[in-house]
């Protein structure tokens, strides 16, 4: 085989290889911290992918009672204002999970595409503040997540007092994974540099 022969041939395994691949086993997490905005400030759309309801910020040092709802990381929380939080995902996720402190239980539910719930997950004690008021063995920024193997979760809900303003919610984390290309993409993809191949096969006219 010739040296450019050689060298299109590597190319193409190469190629191969590469499309048959995720881009990431599994892309980066997501968390959101709410530290990047203002005290107050009510979360809808903010933060790209995530659609939340009734979440309002509360910060550190403001708004926030920090003695019994201390942050997990700097100084911004979301808290359930007028009811359970709830997150709509723009495209199915794999977990979503986050660090909480709540003075009734709490209780994270999952849904699919479809409104069909997935599972739940339920808080560890019925109080976890700071100030002392926790159940025996409780700490504040308990973490709760819920898994799908199957990356099936499109929406999620965070629960407790019916009301709201029952819990406080810090460093949000979201596992979307990576898409990982079709059979049919990489049989594309390998008709393409098989016909390139054969064209530089052909016999040059002289």
């Amino acid at each position: 085989m010739s040296n450019g022969k050689e060298k299109l041939a590597r190319f193409i395994v190469t190629a191969l290889c590469t499309v048959a691949m995720p881009t990431a086993a599994l892309a980066a997490p997501i968390m959101v911290g709410f530290d990047d905005l203002g005290d107050s400030v009510s979360v809808t759309g903010q933060y790209a992918g995530l659609q939340f309801s009734q979440a309002t910020v509360l910060k550190a040092g403001l708004s926030l009672n920090e003695s019994a709802f201390p942050p997990r990381s700097l100084d911004g929380v979301v808290f359930d204002d007028g009811g359970p939080i709830s997150i709509d995902f723009s495209g199915p996720v794999f977990s979503v999970g986050g660090y909480f402190t709540y003075l009734n239980g709490l209780t994270l539910s999952a849904y699919d595409i479809d409104g069909n719930l997935l599972g739940t997950v339920a808080s560890a004690f019925t109080i976890n503040l700071a100030d002392g008021s926790g159940d025996f063995g409780s700490s504040p920024n308990e973490f709760l997540q819920f898994s799908s193997v199957g990356g099936l979760i499109s929406r999620v809900t965070f629960s407790s007092e019916l009301g709201g303003g029952s819990f406080v919610l810090d460093d949000l984390v979201v596992d979307a994974g990576a898409a990982i290309p079709e059979p049919s993409t990489i049989a594309l993809m390998a008709g393409a540099l098989g016909a390139a191949l054969a064209r530089r096969r052909r016999p040059r006219r002289s």
